[in-house]
C-alpha cells in the first residue's frame, strides 16, 4: 500500500480544543469575502472568515479565544471564535421584538418570534402556533443557546413540553417521506420528511442517493445538529451499518499529512463498497502494521452525511 505525502497549510491543533489567537490583519482575497489572518499559539498563520463576526468588535492586534471546531481528514482546520457575551449550553433571556410567519424550506408556513441579542442581532425562534399569543412584543423569553456556528445562534425556547417544538439531538425518531422539492437558492434537491410532531424537515438528497429512499417510505432519522439555515440536520438510518458495531474494510492508501509546524499525522483511506471511499486518522505506530494489510477491522463510531467515521481496532 502506498503512502502519499500531503502538505497542510496550517499547524496541527486538536479538534475541540480552545486556543488564543492573535488577529494580524484582515484581507479580502476576493470581493465580499474578508478574512482574518490569525497567528495561532504555535506562531503560524491561519485564515478565518470575517463576515460572520462583524459584530464581535474584532480588530487588528486583538487576542481572541477560538475553538478548533473541525479538522478534516486533509488536515485543514476550521475555527469558531468565542462570542464576547454568550456561551453555548446556557439559558438566556431575549427580548421579543416581533412575530412573523416564516416560509419554510418547502414553501410551508411556520411561526416564529423575532428576538434581539445584546449586540443587536436578530434571530428567529420557531414556535407552535398555539404559543404565539402567550407573549407580546416587548416581553422577554427564556431560550437555551444550543449552538453558535459561524456567528449564528441556534436557540430553543424553554417552554412546557406541550408547547415547545423541536427534536432531541442524538435521538432516533420515525419520519415519513412526503415528497421532494428543489431549492433554487442553492440548487439542491431535498426530501421533505414529516415528523411525529407534525412538522416538516428537509434532508439533502445528494448525500443519500445510494440509500434507495422513496416517497411514502417510513424511515428512522437521528437529529445530529443544525444546518446554517437553522433547520435540524437529520441523518437517516444507514441500510448497511450500525453505529457501535465492528466491520472490515479494504485499505486503499495512507496519506501522510505534513503540517507547517513540522508535525505529521497519518490518514488511512478505506473502501466503503456502498459509498465513496472514506478516511480516518491512525497513530504512527499503526502505519507499518496497516500498510501490509489488505483488510482492516474498525469500530463504527458515527455516520455523518452517509460517510462513515471509524476507529481502527488493534491489530
Amino acid at each position: 500500500m502506498r503512502i502519499r505525502n500531503l502538505k497542510v497549510p496550517n499547524s496541527r491543533l486538536v479538534e475541540g480544543s480552545y486556543h488564543t489567537f492573535e488577529i494580524l490583519k484582515i484581507i479580502e482575497p476576493e470581493p465580499g469575502n474578508p478574512q482574518f489572518v490569525l497567528k495561532d499559539p504555535l506562531g503560524y498563520k491561519v485564515l478565518m472568515h470575517a463576515i460572520f463576526y462583524k459584530n464581535y468588535g474584532f480588530s487588528n492586534g486583538n487576542k481572541i479565544v477560538c475553538r478548533v471546531d473541525r479538522v478534516n481528514c486533509n488536515g485543514l482546520m476550521f475555527l469558531e471564535p468565542m462570542h464576547p457575551i454568550y456561551k453555548e449550553g446556557e439559558v438566556y433571556f431575549f427580548e421579543i421584538i416581533g412575530k412573523k410567519t416564516v416560509t419554510g424550506f418547502s414553501g410551508k408556513s411556520g411561526f416564529a418570534f423575532v428576538v434581539a441579542d445584546a449586540l443587536g442581532n436578530q434571530w428567529d425562534i420557531m414556535v407552535k402556533p398555539s404559543f404565539l399569543d402567550s407573549f407580546t412584543i416587548g416581553d422577554v423569553i427564556r431560550c437555551y443557546l444550543e449552538r453558535i456556528k459561524k456567528g449564528k445562534f441556534f436557540l430553543r425556547p424553554v417552554l412546557p413540553d406541550n408547547l415547545a417544538g423541536g427534536l432531541t439531538i442524538g435521538e432516533y425518531q420515525h419520519f415519513v417521506i412526503q415528497g421532494e422539492y428543489f431549492e433554487k437558492s442553492n440548487k439542491n434537491h431535498y426530501w421533505v420528511l414529516l415528523g411525529q410532531d407534525g412538522e416538516h424537515y428537509p434532508v439533502n438528497k445528494k448525500y443519500y442517493t445510494h440509500y434507495g429512499l422513496k416517497t411514502g417510505q417510513n424511515i428512522l432519522c437521528r437529529a445530529t445538529g443544525f444546518t446554517l439555515d437553522g433547520y435540524y440536520f437529520l441523518e437517516p438510518e444507514n441500510p448497511w451499518y450500525q453505529i457501535g458495531l465492528e466491520y472490515e474494510f479494504k485499505a486503499l492508501e495512507i496519506n501522510r499529512l505534513e503540517y507547517l509546524n513540522g508535525t505529521q499525522e497519518y490518514v488511512l483511506v478505506l473502501d466503503d463498497p456502498f459509498n465513496e471511499p472514506f478516511k480516518m486518522f491512525i497513530d504512527q505506530e499503526d502505519v507499518e502494521r496497516v500498510r501490509n494489510q489488505k483488510m482492516v477491522r474498525c469500530l463504527l463510531q458515527n455516520i455523518k452525511k452517509s460517510r462513515l467515521e471509524t476507529k481502527l481496532i488493534s491489530l
